[in-house]
């Protein structure tokens, strides 16, 4: 688990400290900086080897594509370095690189190691990341090697994840908290947690391996009756959108790290709120979540499944993030506290409160 990172001279973050949970939403408006946590913590994750091999920091890579040097030292920078430090369980790895403006890969002057040297060289292996720019409904998708989809391999725009469904799905779910006492595969998971995000769907998934193409069709239970198949181009956009999610959470074991922009876009409401309850169901089974997003029905379900108990408060990290106007406009962080029953400590201004705001004016 990512217990802390720290950045210096990062994009939009002079100096910072964050400390992670289990659970961790991190939202604010537009701008703010959330992106570049995530983008910190995956660039080096795909760097991973080439600061080991080759002394260097790949801004692009498999996760992300941060444009040059110029792009991710801080405008505010007092120093031409950029420092990224990171704590995962009882390891500390530590990472000072040079500045070239117009490079994509920057070179690294110190790498510092306190711990395990192996649990950042086997990063990529345990960290599984989700972009906002997911599978849409298509009539066919591309396929990968099965050595690639053992290792969960979804691509970051989950478009594997279709196939690792088919292939993998009647393997038993390996997180304790989604296990029922007559032990449930990743199929009927899935099934489960689409049915409370959008009620009655259930994906059917067929594989041509000659053409290296997988189909993705829905059919319906209506009572106890099934409907006939219908290709996902005929079905809700947000179906499809979202499945890759719901595989990624219900597949993962103890120990993985996982991180999805926007889980929760194109899905109804209620579907959002059920979404926030898997997230909440996974992080309490030992697998860390660090989600991206604008969606208070997503924070709504983890408040919820807090008050029932399914999640320890101690167990989540908010983050808000935000300009502070008073100081030069610095980007900042505050973190409100749940409580055992699911409220908050404080609630900034910006934080949510979209509802409220809007609804003073109409009274």
């Amino acid at each position: 688990m990512i217990r802390e990172l720290r950045l210096r001279n990062f994009k939009c973050f002079d100096q910072l400290a964050l400390t992670f949970s289990d659970v961790n939403i991190l939202t604010g408006l537009n701008g703010m900086g959330k992106s570049t946590i995530l983008q910190s913590i995956l660039l080096l994750a795909q760097s991973n080897k080439s600061i080991e091999s080759e002394h260097m920091l790949k801004l692009k890579g498999e996760y992300v594509n941060l444009g040059t040097g110029q792009d991710v030292l801080c405008e505010k920078a007092d120093e031409d370095e950029i420092g990224i430090t990171v704590q995962i369980d009882n390891n500390c790895f530590t990472l000072l690189s040079g500045y070239i403006p117009e490079a994509d890969a920057l070179p690294v002057e110190i790498f510092d190691v306190k711990g395990d040297r192996g649990m950042f060289q086997r990063l990529s292996g345990y960290l599984f990341y989700l972009s906002a720019y997911r599978i849409e409904p298509q009539f066919l998708y591309r396929i990968e090697n099965e050595k690639e989809l053992m290792e969960r391999y979804f691509g970051k725009n989950g478009e594997y994840a279709i196939q690792y469904l088919k292939m993998h799905g009647s393997e038993e779910v390996r997180n304790p908290a989604l296990m029922s006492e007559n032990g449930e595969t990743i199929t009927d998971q899935v099934r489960k947690w689409l049915d409370l995000i959008s009620p009655g769907v259930s994906p059917v998934i067929n594989i041509n391996m000659s053409s290296r193409t997988a189909e993705l069709l829905y059919e319906y239970i209506e009572d106890r009756e099934k409907t006939n198949s219908y290709k996902s181009v005929n079905t809700g956009f947000g179906i499809t959108y979202v499945l890759p999610v719901v595989v990624m959470l219900i597949s993962a074991k103890p120990g993985d790290i996982i991180i999805i922009e926007n889980p929760e876009a194109h899905i109804h409401p209620r579907g959002q709120r059920m979404l926030g309850e898997l997230i909440a169901e996974v992080g309490a089974g030992g697998v860390q979540v660090i989600i991206e997003t604008h969606s208070d029905h997503i924070l709504n379900g983890i408040r919820v499944a807090v008050k029932r108990g399914r999640l320890r408060p101690e167990q989540t990290g908010l983050f808000f993030f935000y300009k502070d106007t008073k100081n030069a406009f610095m980007h900042k962080v505050m973190c409100p506290k749940l409580d055992q029953n699911g409220r908050l400590d404080t609630w900034p201004e910006g934080f949510f409160d979209e509802w409220d705001n809007a609804l003073l004016e109409l009274l």
